[in-house]
């Protein structure tokens, strides 16, 4: 059990836990809004007829302002993907610079304009916008495709996974004998239902070959009787399948593709179509989960290009061993709250640890032996400030360590200790937010 969820929990890190998903890059809002503003005035202001001469060339200026913004911060934006900084999306993700209508939009506000040399102003930031906006999109497609994937998952965590995993235990409560040919059709309404939202409508047209190869048959079998198969849901089936594939019954996402394709397009979704996204990916989790608990050969299949990533740095050994005691039952008999501190919460937890700056203290502590009782119970008590857990410290340690009561005694004297430390504090601050 303990090997599948650590399998798991890797193909859901994926790059992003070793490499670090950093902070975003204190310009890029300033430059996303810039943007955005600019391609928002200029498709309202061709649609409205303005035949005051003054407020034509109040929003001109005000649309200029925008492209002098843009303009400035380019370049250091080109500069941070060239040297491989952690990227964020905005307007030039999507092809702003390539869509023609945009630089007419931009031409007729040019020509609205009375006084030449302020035209003429305008006309020059029109243009090193779209020299900087086509050196950008150079930039981004000679990045590392593992930006891609830290980028998808370093959203992901802005979406939280306690409602779905509660949802998910409800309906593992209501499927008492759950079976993998159960698990199989959960993994089909979930995708499809998230398919209808709308998900797709970024990604490339597929070819009628594509299309000839989406098995809507088939996939009938695994969904309600009433579900409504439309040609646009065929269509996004074809489409899902370009970022994804089948290894035995576990639908493996290729998360450089998907990323990629989630980066070129964040700001074009709705807010409702990321929740879509990212609770996918979550619910997807939760069923691979549970396929793997009740067939313990499918770990061997789970995102096979990823599952080396986290073996191979300092941060796997602690994390690994950290979530494994958190998982065991001691965890639920002093717990505040089950239903709130999951399984999947306390997975969470500790990749959220691991990736913050406390992490790469944890593993250069964990070279030494001696010290890794230490580091376990400051997490424990850590978890005990925080309100998560409640007991003694001694209970605690007795729970956790078994009925060798010297060793009990040791791990609660650690608890102590711990109280004080940064790894405490880290936790109470990651509860209290």
């Amino acid at each position: 059990m303990e090997t599948i969820n650590n399998e798991l929990e890797r193909a859901q890190l994926g790059a992003a836990s070793a490499a670090g998903c950093g902070a975003p890059l204190d310009y890029l809002p300033s430059l996303k809004n810039h943007l955005n503003l600019a391609r928002e005035i200029a498709s309202q202001y061709c649609v409205v007829s303005i035949e005051n001469s003054r407020i034509r060339a109040f929003i001109a200026r005000f649309f200029m302002r925008q492209l002098k913004g843009a303009v400035k911060l380019l370049p250091g934006y080109i500069e941070d993907l060239k040297h491989g900084k952690c990227i964020e999306a905005f307007c030039i993700s999507s092809g702003l610079h390539r869509k023609e209508m945009f630089w007419l939009w931009c031409e007729s506000i040019c020509s609205d304009m009375e006084v030449e040399s302020f035209c003429e102003s305008l006309k020059c930031y029109i243009e090193d916008l779209k020299t900087l906006l086509a050196e950008a999109e150079k930039a981004l497609m000679h990045c590392d495709s593992a930006m891609f994937e830290k980028f998808y998952f370093a959203k992901k965590q802005n979406y939280s996974g306690d409602a779905i995993s509660k949802r998910f235990e409800k309906w593992r409560y209501e499927n008492l004998c759950v079976t993998i040919d159960k698990l199989r059709d959960l993994q089909a309404k979930v995708v499809a239902e998230s398919l209808t939202k709308d998900i797709m409508r970024f990604a490339p047209v597929p070819s009628q070959k594509e299309l000839n190869e989406v098995r809507l048959d088939y996939l009938k079998g695994f969904l309600p009787y009433d579900f409504v198969m439309s040609d646009d849901f065929c269509v996004a089936c074809a489409q899902w399948r370009q970022f994804m594939h089948w290894n035995d019954t576990i639908l493996i996402i290729d998360y450089k593709k998907y990323g990629k394709y989630i980066q070129n397009h964040y700001y074009d979704f709705s807010d409702m179509q990321l929740q879509a996204i990212f609770e996918l990916d979550m619910k997807l989790y939760l069923i691979h989960k549970e396929m793997a608990r009740l067939n313990p050969e499918l770990v061997n299949v789970l995102q096979p290009t990823q599952t080396g990533t986290l073996e191979n740095t300092t941060l796997f050994a602690p994390y690994n061993t950290i979530t494994r005691m958190l998982q065991q039952d001691w965890f639920d008999a002093v717990s505040v709250d089950k239903e709130k501190y999951t399984t999947m919460w306390r997975d969470e937890l500790v990749s959220n640890l691991m990736k913050s700056e406390i992490g790469s203290v944890i593993a250069d502590e964990w070279q030494i032996a001696s010290k890794r009782p230490q580091l376990k119970a400051a997490v424990v008590y850590g978890l005990k400030k925080a309100g998560v857990i409640q007991g003694s410290d001694l209970g605690i340690a007795s729970a956790i360590v078994g009925d060798d009561n010297t060793d009990s005694k040791t791990f609660a004297v650690y608890m102590g200790r711990g109280k004080k430390g940064d790894i405490a504090d880290w936790i109470v601050n990651y509860v209290k937010d």
